[in-house]
């Protein structure tokens, strides 16, 4: 089966770090793969990734909204590969994509991977809601989603897969010597519980309350915030971070185009996400599982499909800075706990979002779009 990817990049977060999963192994099950990236901002770092993992990838600069010029050279691209399918993720992807694939009569599939508000907004709902009702499949990455896509009208019920974001979770853990260098390089004290957070600094992450909650915290455990990622917040935390007396607790790691010595360093992880940000599925948490760390998330959105209350983790109410510093508090106490929770995350990062259940349920989407003409690409490796 031949499948062409489409997506806008600007940099590297959630969605690209999937594709940079699903792409591979995809090709692994058969499917011949290409990608062509509406390339914006730090693209760069992606195409630099997908290339040295074998992904065969093109690029055409994006331009803001609808550009026609963008769908013609889209039209050119799939006419030269004769894909079976046109895969698009978000929504440059789907709306250029969908009329694109419709002039050279190529079935679409789309991901949907997340619930921006603008969404709401009247002319974008009809945009997208005519480029996905033309899509042969909508796959939702989670059931969050789906009901988000259906609420709205977006997407017929009978249209709809939910294919969680799946993850190679043996490539997450660390070894204790991993764990120590990690933390030697920070200048981290053995005695001290670490929490991490990974994510664009942006609007309704949560990161303002996981700074009141480490200052809740501040006198009652030896505690240390790493935060990693950038964004337009990064100078107003920074200066909240500081007007809370945070200043040796907390440190601003910037972009770290790996997380994994973060997480090695790390004995918590954390995803305060408000509801407002309407997280499609929470990638950084299920990465955090798998590196055998317990996850301390809001009780909103996805969430409650990645992160199992008492099981892998903690959940707690959005924007409660409270709940939030209790929850670390119990974690940062009680070592055996975090272990437990820890090593049970990763079994189900393993069981339940492993790389095949992702892929299987990708190819059963495409089975389904295409009436089942799927070949060898859907038999299971050797």
């Amino acid at each position: 089966m031949r499948l062409l990817h489409l997506q806008k990049v600007t940099g590297i977060a959630g969605s690209e770090r999937h594709l940079l999963d699903l792409l591979p192994g995809l090709a692994a099950r058969g499917c011949e793969i290409r990608m062509v990236v509406l390339a914006a901002g730090q693209a760069s770092r992606f195409l630099a990734t997908a290339r040295e993992r074998g992904i065969p990838v093109e690029t055409i600069p994006a331009g803001p909204d609808v550009n026609p010029a963008i769908v013609a050279a889209l039209a050119r691209r799939i006419q030269r590969f004769t894909p079976d399918l046109v895969h698009t993720h978000l929504i440059h992807a789907d709306l250029h994509g969908a009329l694109a694939a419709a002039l050279v009569r190529v079935p679409t599939v789309s991901s949907f991977h997340g619930t921006h508000p603008f969404f709401e907004r009247g002319p974008v709902r009809l945009a997208v809601g005519l480029a996905l009702r033309r899509a042969r499949r909508v796959i939702a990455i989670s059931r969050w989603v789906r009901e988000f896509l259906l609420a709205r009208g977006l997407a017929r019920p009978e249209q709809v897969d939910v294919v969680h974001y799946g993850i190679r979770a043996e490539g997450w853990r660390a070894t204790r010597a991993d764990r120590e260098r990690a933390r030697t390089a920070l200048g981290i004290d053995p005695e001290e519980c670490v929490v991490g957070a990974a994510s664009r600094l942006v609007p309704h992450k949560g990161h303002d309350t996981l700074l009141r909650a480490a200052a809740r915290l501040s006198d009652a455990v030896p505690l240390r915030v790493l935060v990693a990622g950038d964004g337009p917040l990064r100078e107003p935390l920074q200066r909240l971070a500081s007007e809370l007396g945070l200043d040796k607790r907390v440190r601003f790691m910037g972009f770290l185009g790996d997380v994994r010595p973060l997480l090695h360093a790390c004995d918590v992880f954390c995803m305060p996400t408000s509801a407002a940000f309407g997280e499609g599925f929470g990638l950084a948490a299920l990465e955090a599982q798998a590196a055998r760390l317990p996850v301390v998330a809001s009780r909103t959105a996805s969430l409650p499909e990645v992160v199992a209350h008492d099981e892998t983790g903690l959940l707690v109410s959005p924007d409660s800075a409270e709940e939030l510093a209790g929850a670390l508090l119990v974690l940062a106490r009680d070592p055996g706990l975090r272990a437990r929770l820890g090593e049970a995350a990763a079994r189900r990062a393993t069981e339940a979002f492993g790389i095949e259940v992702m892929v299987n349920g990708t190819l059963a989407a495409y089975r389904r779009a295409l009436g089942d003409r799927c070949g060898s690409a859907t038999s299971s490796p050797a």
